[in-house]
């Protein structure tokens, strides 16, 4: 009796090694996305933080023009850093859609490798069974023709 072969075996290995590494892909592009998003909030809590001291200082009237020189060169470095961040932001959230896209497409493709398989699976047992009712029919017509 011959065994079951998928005819399309090696383009289904090669899809499921596709999609093994767009599965790497799109953990990596989370990975970046949730470190520039606490990278973000980092920021944000620094700034908070900074301005809270500058109020402080201001409210208490230590602040002098040095030092207010100072919280303005770093407010606006940090709002800079905000602008490069929200850049690589929607960059990365760019490449994470990107890769859900094409992870979606491949699982598509595999599902209906899948389905095909199991259509070709289902003619191959038709096959065996009609293979199997052939030699049946066969042994009982030799025993009913040599009279056995």
């Amino acid at each position: 009796m011959k065994k079951f072969v998928f005819t399309l075996r090696t383009v289904f290995d090669y899809k499921l090694t596709v999609e093994k590494t767009q599965k790497a892909a799109l953990a990596a592009a989370e990975a970046l996305l949730r470190e520039l998003y606490a990278e973000d909030k980092k920021l944000d809590e620094t700034f908070l933080r900074n301005s809270l001291a500058r109020e402080v200082e201001l409210r208490d009237k230590t602040a002098d023009t040095q030092s207010l020189a100072a919280y303005d060169a770093y407010f606006l470095y940090i709002s800079e850093e905000k602008k490069k961040l929200k850049i690589k932001i929607i960059n990365a959230e760019a490449e994470k859609l990107r890769c859900q896209e094409a992870l979606i497409i491949t699982m598509k493709e595999l599902k209906a490798y899948n389905k095909l398989r199991d259509k070709q699976y289902q003619e191959y047992l038709k096959d065996v069974a009609a293979e199997e009712e052939k030699e049946l029919g066969d042994i009982i017509s030799f025993s009913v023709a040599t009279g056995k």
